[in-house]
Protein backbone atom coordinates (compact mmCIF):
# COMPACT_ATOMS: atom_id res chain seq x y z
CA UNK A 1 0.00 0.00 0.00
CA UNK A 2 2.86 2.39 0.85
CA UNK A 3 4.40 1.67 -2.55
CA UNK A 4 1.13 2.48 -4.31
CA UNK A 5 0.87 5.84 -2.53
CA UNK A 6 4.54 6.62 -3.29
CA UNK A 7 4.11 5.70 -6.96
CA UNK A 8 0.98 7.89 -7.17
CA UNK A 9 2.80 10.87 -5.64
CA UNK A 10 5.83 10.44 -7.91
CA UNK A 11 3.57 10.12 -10.94
CA UNK A 12 1.70 13.31 -10.06
CA UNK A 13 4.98 15.17 -9.49
CA UNK A 14 6.38 14.05 -12.83
CA UNK A 15 3.19 15.15 -14.63
CA UNK A 16 3.38 18.52 -12.88
CA UNK A 17 7.03 18.91 -13.87
CA UNK A 18 6.22 18.01 -17.48
CA UNK A 19 3.34 20.51 -17.59
CA UNK A 20 5.45 23.33 -16.11
CA UNK A 21 8.52 22.60 -18.23
CA UNK A 22 11.54 24.86 -18.25
CA UNK A 23 12.41 27.90 -20.30
CA UNK A 24 14.48 25.86 -22.74
CA UNK A 25 11.59 23.53 -23.61
CA UNK A 26 9.78 23.92 -26.92
CA UNK A 27 6.57 22.46 -25.45
CA UNK A 28 4.07 24.98 -24.15
CA UNK A 29 0.84 24.08 -22.35
CA UNK A 30 -1.84 26.71 -22.82
CA UNK A 31 -4.35 26.24 -20.01
CA UNK A 32 -7.83 27.64 -20.40
CA UNK A 33 -6.96 29.36 -23.69
CA UNK A 34 -9.91 30.45 -25.74
CA UNK A 35 -8.63 29.15 -29.04
CA UNK A 36 -10.52 30.09 -32.18
CA UNK A 37 -10.14 27.24 -34.63
CA UNK A 38 -12.64 28.52 -37.17
CA UNK A 39 -10.85 28.82 -40.50
CA UNK A 40 -11.77 28.86 -44.13
CA UNK A 41 -10.67 25.70 -45.89
CA UNK A 42 -9.07 25.89 -49.29
CA UNK A 43 -8.79 23.24 -51.97
CA UNK A 44 -5.50 21.34 -52.06
CA UNK A 45 -4.73 18.84 -54.76
CA UNK A 46 -3.25 15.44 -54.00
CA UNK A 47 -0.02 16.52 -55.70
CA UNK A 48 0.22 19.65 -53.55
CA UNK A 49 -0.54 17.65 -50.39
CA UNK A 50 2.07 15.02 -51.25
CA UNK A 51 4.87 17.45 -50.29
CA UNK A 52 3.52 17.39 -46.71
CA UNK A 53 2.67 13.69 -46.44
CA UNK A 54 5.02 11.84 -44.13
CA UNK A 55 6.09 11.66 -40.51
CA UNK A 56 7.42 14.56 -38.45
CA UNK A 57 9.21 14.50 -35.10
CA UNK A 58 7.58 16.68 -32.43
CA UNK A 59 9.40 18.55 -29.67
CA UNK A 60 7.94 16.22 -27.01
CA UNK A 61 9.38 13.09 -28.68
CA UNK A 62 6.12 12.00 -30.32
CA UNK A 63 5.49 12.04 -34.03
CA UNK A 64 2.91 13.55 -36.35
CA UNK A 65 1.94 11.65 -39.49
CA UNK A 66 0.14 13.22 -42.45
CA UNK A 67 -1.28 10.90 -45.10
CA UNK A 68 -4.12 10.59 -47.58
CA UNK A 69 -6.63 7.91 -48.44
CA UNK A 70 -8.16 8.66 -51.80
CA UNK A 71 -9.11 12.33 -51.87
CA UNK A 72 -9.29 12.59 -48.04
CA UNK A 73 -6.35 13.87 -46.00
CA UNK A 74 -5.58 12.76 -42.43
CA UNK A 75 -3.25 13.46 -39.52
CA UNK A 76 -2.44 11.25 -36.53
CA UNK A 77 -0.28 11.98 -33.50
CA UNK A 78 1.95 9.11 -32.31
CA UNK A 79 -0.21 6.35 -33.79
CA UNK A 80 -3.38 7.79 -32.26
CA UNK A 81 -6.78 8.42 -33.80
CA UNK A 82 -6.96 9.61 -37.38
CA UNK A 83 -8.23 13.17 -37.79
CA UNK A 84 -9.52 14.20 -41.19
CA UNK A 85 -7.83 17.47 -42.11
CA UNK A 86 -8.38 20.27 -44.60
CA UNK A 87 -5.95 22.90 -45.84
CA UNK A 88 -6.42 26.46 -44.56
CA UNK A 89 -3.47 27.90 -46.49
CA UNK A 90 -0.64 26.63 -48.65
CA UNK A 91 1.12 25.13 -45.59
CA UNK A 92 -1.49 25.05 -42.80
CA UNK A 93 -4.11 22.44 -41.93
CA UNK A 94 -6.91 21.98 -39.43
CA UNK A 95 -8.74 18.84 -38.36
CA UNK A 96 -12.43 18.80 -39.16
CA UNK A 97 -13.08 17.80 -35.52
CA UNK A 98 -11.08 20.91 -34.49
CA UNK A 99 -8.69 18.91 -32.28
CA UNK A 100 -5.54 19.56 -34.35
CA UNK A 101 -4.16 22.56 -36.13
CA UNK A 102 -0.75 22.56 -37.81
CA UNK A 103 1.57 24.71 -39.87
CA UNK A 104 4.48 23.09 -41.71
CA UNK A 105 7.26 25.13 -43.30
CA UNK A 106 9.61 23.49 -45.80
CA UNK A 107 12.76 25.59 -46.11
CA UNK A 108 14.88 25.79 -49.26
CA UNK A 109 17.69 23.83 -47.54
CA UNK A 110 15.34 20.88 -46.97
CA UNK A 111 14.78 21.60 -43.27
CA UNK A 112 11.21 21.25 -42.04
CA UNK A 113 9.87 23.33 -39.14
CA UNK A 114 6.43 24.21 -37.90
CA UNK A 115 4.01 23.88 -35.05
CA UNK A 116 1.14 21.71 -33.95
CA UNK A 117 -1.69 22.92 -31.75
CA UNK A 118 -3.42 19.91 -30.20
CA UNK A 119 -6.45 19.65 -27.93
CA UNK A 120 -5.74 17.73 -24.72
CA UNK A 121 -8.47 15.53 -23.29
CA UNK A 122 -9.82 16.55 -19.86
CA UNK A 123 -8.01 14.73 -17.07
CA UNK A 124 -4.69 14.62 -18.95
CA UNK A 125 -3.61 17.99 -17.56
CA UNK A 126 -1.52 17.95 -14.37
CA UNK A 127 -3.51 20.74 -12.72
CA UNK A 128 -6.65 18.58 -12.84
CA UNK A 129 -8.56 21.48 -14.44
CA UNK A 130 -11.29 20.21 -16.75
CA UNK A 131 -11.53 23.34 -18.93
CA UNK A 132 -10.35 23.64 -22.51
CA UNK A 133 -6.62 22.88 -22.82
CA UNK A 134 -4.26 23.02 -25.78
CA UNK A 135 -0.68 21.91 -26.19
CA UNK A 136 1.56 23.67 -28.69
CA UNK A 137 4.42 21.55 -30.05
CA UNK A 138 7.24 22.39 -32.42
CA UNK A 139 7.71 20.30 -35.55
CA UNK A 140 11.32 19.44 -36.32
Amino acid sequence: MKHLVLISILGALSLTAMAQGDNSSETITISGAKTDLVHQSRPMSSDEFSQFAGSYELSNGNSLALFSRGQLKFAAVHGGAWHEIVATSSNSFIAKDKKLQMKIDRNANGEVTGELLMAVEPGQVASGDTGEHWVKLAIR
